[in-house]
C-alpha cells in the first residue's frame, strides 16, 4: 500500500498534468468554490535521487488559476515542526513576489493560497471536531479583512481520525480520511461518496508498475525514516546521558542536535543563511557559530596534517 503522506507520493498523485480532475477537485473542497481541471496550470519538477533523501527536502504542489488570478501551494507536512506558522509565510511571501518584475504595479500580484496537510495538532480549537483551518489577515476589533492576497489552510489529519466513525461523512473529511491512509470498508465508502478518490487510488498503482517512481517514492521514505531516527537516537542519548533532565527536556536537546546536524549539512551544500535559519528554526547567529566551529575543526585538521612530522629511515 502507498503511504498518501509520503511527500513525492502526495505530488506524484495530485501534481501532475495528467492529474489536474483530481487535485480540481481536492481544491474545489478545500476552498469551497467550483473548480475545473482545464482552470489549472501545474508546475511539474523533477527531483533528483540525492535530492530525494536529503532530509531537507520538501516538496509541494505549485499550480496556477490564472483566469482567476490566484496562485496556490500545496503541501503535505509530516514531520513536527516547531514554528509551522513562520514557515508557512515565509515559503508564502516567496511565491507572492516572485512574478514581480521591476516597473510592474503591484496590482498584478496575485492572490496567493496555501493549503498545509499536517500530520499533527497545530492548534487548539473551541469546537472539538474542527480540523479545517482558514486564515486570514483580519482587523480584530470589526473583523474587516486587510487584503484578500493572503489565504493560508491547515488540515490537521489527526483530528480528523476521530471523525472515520460517523455515518455522514463531508467531502472534505472523505478525502482527510484519503490522505490519512484509510483503507478497508471505510476507504469503500469514502470513494463511493467522493468517485475522485478512487481515481486517486487508480494513479496510486503507477507506484507498483513504474520502476523509476517507486524508486524515487523509497528514497523520500528512506529520507523521512533517517530524519525520524535521528530525532528519536539523539533524544534516546541525551535522555540516557542527563535523566535529571527528564524526558521533555532530553528530547528538546535531541532535537536541537538534529537542527545542528541539518544545518550543518545544508551549510556545505552553500544553502543561504536565511534559508537554513527558515527550515532548521536556528537563529542565523547560531547558523555563523555552526560555520565558524566547522571552519576552525578544518582549520585544526589541515594544520595537523601539514605539521606531521616525516618519517625518517
Amino acid at each position: 500500500m502507498v503511504d498518501r503522506k509520503n511527500d513525492y507520493a502526495f505530488k506524484r498523485i495530485f501534481g501532475h498534468e495528467k492529474t489536474k480532475d483530481i487535485l480540481a477537485r481536492f481544491l474545489a473542497v478545500v476552498l469551497k468554490v467550483p473548480i475545473e481541471p482545464d482552470e489549472l496550470s501545474v508546475a511539474r519538477t523533477e527531483f533528483s535521487p540525492a535530492y530525494m533523501t536529503d532530509k531537507a527536502c520538501m516538496l509541494d504542489i505549485q499550480v496556477r488559476r490564472s483566469a482567476h488570478h490566484e496562485k496556490m501551494n500545496i503541501e503535505m507536512q509530516v514531520a513536527s515542526d516547531g514554528d509551522l506558522a513562520r514557515r508557512v509565510l515565509f515559503y508564502w511571501s516567496k511565491g507572492y513576489i516572485e512574478d514581480l518584475r521591476k516597473g510592474e504595479d503591484y496590482g498584478t500580484l496575485p492572490k496567493m493560497i496555501s493549503i498545509i496537510v499536517v500530520d499533527s495538532n497545530v492548534y487548539e480549537w473551541k469546537r472539538k471536531t474542527k480540523f479545517h483551518g482558514a486564515f486570514q489577515v483580519m482587523e480584530p476589533e470589526e473583523g474587516k479583512v486587510f487584503s484578500d492576497a493572503l489565504e493560508i489552510h491547515v488540515l490537521e489529519l489527526p483530528k480528523m481520525r476521530k471523525q472515520s466513525s460517523k455515518k455522514n461523512l463531508s467531502a472534505l473529511e472523505c478525502w482527510c480520511l484519503y490522505l490519512d491512509n484509510a483503507k478497508g470498508e471505510l476507504m469503500d465508502k469514502i470513494a463511493a461518496q467522493e468517485p475522485l478518490i478512487r481515481r486517486a487510488l487508480e494513479e496510486e498503482k503507477v507506484f507498483e508498475t513504474d520502476p523509476k517512481e517507486r524508486r524515487l517514492y523509497e528514497l523520500r521514505e528512506k529520507g523521512r525514516r533517517d530524519f525520524d531516527s535521528a530525532v528519536s537516537a539523539s533524544a534516546k542519548r541525551n535522555r540516557k546521558e542527563g535523566r535529571q533532565e527528564g524526558l521533555q527536556e532530553g528530547e528538546q536537546k535531541g532535537r536541537q542536535d538534529v537542527q545542528h546536524e541539518v544545518a550543518s549539512a545544508m551549510l556545505a551544500k552553500k544553502i543561504p543563511l536565511d534559508l537554513i535559519s527558515e527550515f532548521t528554526g536556528l537563529t542565523v547567529k547560531d547558523i555563523k557559530a555552526l560555520r565558524r566551529g566547522a571552519d576552525r575543526k578544518a582549520h585544526a585538521k589541515v594544520s595537523k596534517k601539514v605539521a606531521r612530522p616525516r618519517r625518517t629511515t
